[in-house]
């Protein structure tokens, strides 16, 4: 059960070579050059598969015109085909038996080893985005990916960072200061992510140099069984924990290696509760095992039951014995301990997860079900149908000393991000006023749309980051300064050039200071990197609307349209193109869908104008 094999101790970390940045990562294959067997089962585990590219070995899903999904909120239907070997998904919306919208979109990668789901993800230019279907193996059902549910659909536009991706696959290289912008990505989680860049460790090989492994630690690889029990599950917890990531100044997601202490390159808080804990997301397997007695009771630090006790991370778990995880529970629970009856045992097949790690439905992913890895006595998995979670606050679970201000941003994050529960925002509040951080009021007020009070606040010109800077910005926006708006935008787009949501509020900005070929430029640029995005597309329409460039307008706004046909703003450029073509049936048209789906979105004196023109 316990990880004897660790030669370090709890309070001292050992210093490996392979954690300069100067150490560069290998690859899979040249590990298995020398490890092949340990290479012939890992690729047949769930990290082993966990990405790759999009084949129909790969997918794990079904395929026929009798699997679609239909989303109500969007009134959107989706259908994934293959054609000539490559995979689409065909987005479509119907009028009675009329195509109104028709979007193809070819997939480029598949995530998840086929144990529980495929999700679907498309790169465009070098950045990542999600599909809006997964395919849920053990329903064997396509529906809405998580997320995208009760009305949240983003569609094709979701973007992912560093943060998702380096979790779901090898260690990905980025544009140098871009947490969005992917150079080269992996197929799968890979040797190096548990054992750490390889380069030093082939080069001493090769050269014949290295330390006697029985007797010493090879400080140029790491291996996790060697590692203290605090940086075991440091290194599990690193992906296998799944809460609000709040990173420390100055870090990237791709900066933690094996070995290291995790809470020097990230936070990761989760909500606390008294009462029922009976409610899990799915990759909380780290958080729920430390609830976990037989993990509580172990504190000497040479014997600390951690994930390895019961995982051979290089042997899929759909072929690991049921004997192996019974041993890690024999070592300290004899025959004799376990009180279930002799005709129970049977039932269960003498399988001790079975019981104490029943099988369960995950908060977060629908149509799954995962091993709590809360582990303790049936009885303690009933819960009285009357008993209530009380929230009880936030915690970070890799760090149990956080600093107030991580405490402030965190409740200030969980509630932006995760939970619009009153109390996440309070609590904030609370603290701040105990506690006065200047850049969290920002964030507060902002939060809460104080925009006013935003402004009010005084920072020296460099001292905001490229998020401040965008608060700022907005917030300046939304009290109509322009200029003050304009000037915080671009510096946010300056710090973060890759970041779409500053570049798409930045040319908007161009566009309301009537700064057409300046904004005409940037549009263009940006349409380089996101060839997809309809807002881009829309503000490009609106500068060549203005700029009587009509047929140029035409063509913007009709791209705009297919990447987002419910977007009001697209049809507010719709009505003006059609207004200054003199396209009364158009302008007609567009004008009365607008006040149908926002009355107000357009003001009656301005209507008035409109019908008079026409």
């Amino acid at each position: 059960m316990y990880c004897s094999d660790s030669t370090q101790n709890s309070n001292t970390d050992f210093h490996y070579d392979n954690h300069a940045d100067s150490v560069a990562y290998v690859g899979m294959k040249t590990c298995a050059t020398c490890h092949q067997d340990k290479h012939q089962t890992f690729i047949h585990t769930g990290m082993g598969l966990s990405f790759d590219s999009a084949t129909r070995k790969k997918s794990s899903a079904v395929f026929g015109v009798s699997h679609q999904v239909y989303d109500s909120f969007s009134d959107m239907h989706y259908y994934p085909f293959w054609n000539n070997e490559k995979l689409y998904i065909k987005e479509y919306r119907l009028l009675g038996k009329d195509t109104t919208h028709q979007f193809t979109q070819e997939i480029n990668y598949i995530v998840g080893s086929g144990q529980h789901t495929n999700s679907h993800l498309m790169e465009r230019n070098g950045y990542i985005y999600q599909a809006p279907i997964t395919f849920y193996v053990q329903k064997q059902k396509w529906d809405l990916a998580p997320g995208f549910e009760g009305g949240n659909n983003s569609r094709f536009s979701r973007i992912l960072n560093s943060e998702c991706i380096s979790c779901h696959n090898s260690m990905p290289k980025l544009e140098d200061n871009s947490q969005y912008k992917f150079m080269s990505m992996g197929n799968g989680i890979d040797c190096e992510r548990c054992h750490g860049p390889g380069e030093l460790h082939v080069k001493q090989r090769l050269n014949g140099q290295g330390v006697d492994v029985q007797n010493e630690i090879d400080p140029t690889i790491v291996n996790p069984r060697k590692l203290s029990w605090n940086r075991q599950i440091d290194l599990c917890q690193r992906c296998h924990l799944q809460g609000l990531n709040l990173l420390k100044e100055g870090k990237k997601f791709t900066d933690f290696k094996p070995g290291m202490k995790l809470s020097d390159i990230f936070e990761i808080y989760l909500p606390e509760y008294e009462g029922n804990q009976s409610q899990f997301d799915m990759a909380n397997h780290s958080q729920r095992f430390q609830m976990s007695k037989c993990f509580t009771s172990t504190n000497n630090s040479d014997l600390k039951f951690t994930c390895i006790s019961c995982h051979n991370p290089h042997v899929s778990v759909k072929i690991t014995g049921t004997e192996v995880y019974n041993t890690a529970c024999a070592q300290c629970h004899v025959k004799k301990d376990c009180s279930t009856s002799t005709d129970q045992l049977i039932e269960a097949k003498y399988n001790c997860v079975s019981c104490h790690m029943p099988p369960s439905s995950s908060e977060d992913i629908p149509h799954v079900s995962v091993h709590d890895h809360y582990i303790r006595k049936p009885k303690e998995n009933q819960y009285d149908v009357d008993q209530m979670q009380k929230l009880l606050g936030l915690y970070a679970v890799n760090n149990s000393q956080p600093t107030i201000e991580r405490e402030i941003l965190a409740y200030l994050e969980y509630w932006e991000k995760f939970d619009k529960n009153p109390f996440y925002i309070n609590k904030a509040k609370e603290l701040l006023v105990k506690n006065d951080f200047p850049k969290l009021w920002l964030k507060y007020y902002y939060l809460k749309e104080e925009y006013e009070k935003v402004i009010e606040l005084k920072f020296e010109y460099g001292e905001l980051d490229a998020w401040q800077n965008f608060m700022m910005g907005e917030s300046y926006a939304r009290t109509n300064q322009l200029s003050q708006a304009f000037f915080h935008t671009n510096n946010a787009y300056k710090l973060e050039p890759t970041n779409q949501l500053f570049g798409v509020q930045l040319l908007k900005r161009y566009v309301d200071n009537e700064s057409l070929n300046e904004g005409e430029k940037l549009g263009i640029k940006l349409l380089g990197d996101f060839s997809g995005n309809a807002q881009i597309l829309n503000s490009l329409a609106k500068i060549a609307t203005i700029k009587k460039q009509y047929a140029k307008a035409k063509k913007y706004v009709n791209k705009a349209y297919l990447f987002d046909p419910d977007d009001i703003s697209i049809w507010l450029t719709y009505l003006n193109l059609s207004v200054q073509l003199g396209e009364v049936d158009d302008a007609k048209k567009w004008l009365e869908k607008i006040q149908q789906k926002q009355p107000d979105f357009i003001q009656s004196d301005r209507v008035a104008k409109i019908l008079d023109s026409l």
